[in-house]
């Protein structure tokens, strides 16, 4: 099991994050929200800095396109071709419900793009797995359902996305999370090798959850 955070814990930039947060993390999940923001794509200067603190990366791909389209999909793979200097571990993206969208993840394989749960359920995941495909687990993201939907994929995730949940606000400490189901995450974690990425956004959250985690190191 590795440990990652997201390139926001501190009110700075991403190089600043990385730098504050080499001191806990093996890795760290680089954000990336709002393509259509010339701001958010990484400048070639930013990636040789990340790229020199010699730091493992996983990236969050924007999700302000419709991955039901061509279009869509091109502004993926501009932040795809961007960002290979960097090697990323995973590239984490958030799916669109539809056969298309599958077939466009496996085209993209060699990038190791894994798909995150959102909340729609049926068949969609089964078949991404069933496919080859590998997950990444944001368990706000799968409400009541967190438990019985990490028992039913959890061979299947490479990474997590953890956070407590408080009052309807995501992204809080680990405090406010189910304990069965954090016991039941981090065995998983450690029994595959997966990367427990503790995606919170502030300093205070990030380190008590750390503090949280390192007692099941």
């Amino acid at each position: 099991m590795k440990i990652s955070a997201p390139s926001f814990v501190i009110p700075d930039s991403r190089v600043n994050n990385v730098l504050y947060l080499k001191a806990y993390t093996d890795e760290v999940e680089l954000l990336f929200f709002d393509s259509r923001h010339d701001f958010d794509m990484p400048s070639d200067a930013e990636i040789a800095e990340l790229a020199a603190l010699g730091m493992g990366y996983s990236i969050h791909l924007p999700t302000d396109n419709d991955l039901n389209t061509v279009e869509g999909w091109r502004v993926i793979d501009a932040y795809i071709e961007k960002l290979r200097p960097l090697k990323p571990l995973r590239m984490v993206i958030h799916p669109a419900e539809s056969a298309f969208f599958l077939k466009e993840t496996l085209k993209r394989q060699e990038h190791n793009l894994i798909i995150e749960n959102t909340d729609f359920y049926g068949s969609f995941f089964d078949d991404a797995v069933g496919m080859g495909l590998k997950l990444c687990f944001d368990n706000p993201h799968a409400g009541e359902k967190a438990y019985e939907f990490h028992e039913r994929h959890k061979k299947y995730i490479s990474e997590y996305h953890l956070q407590g949940e408080t009052n309807g606000k995501h992204h809080k400490s680990l405090e406010h999370i189910e304990p069965n189901l954090l016991e039941s995450i981090l065995a998983n974690a450690k029994s595959n090798g997966a990367t427990v990425c503790l995606e919170m956004f502030s300093k205070d959250d990030f380190l008590t959850s750390y503090e949280i985690i390192r007692k099941h190191l």
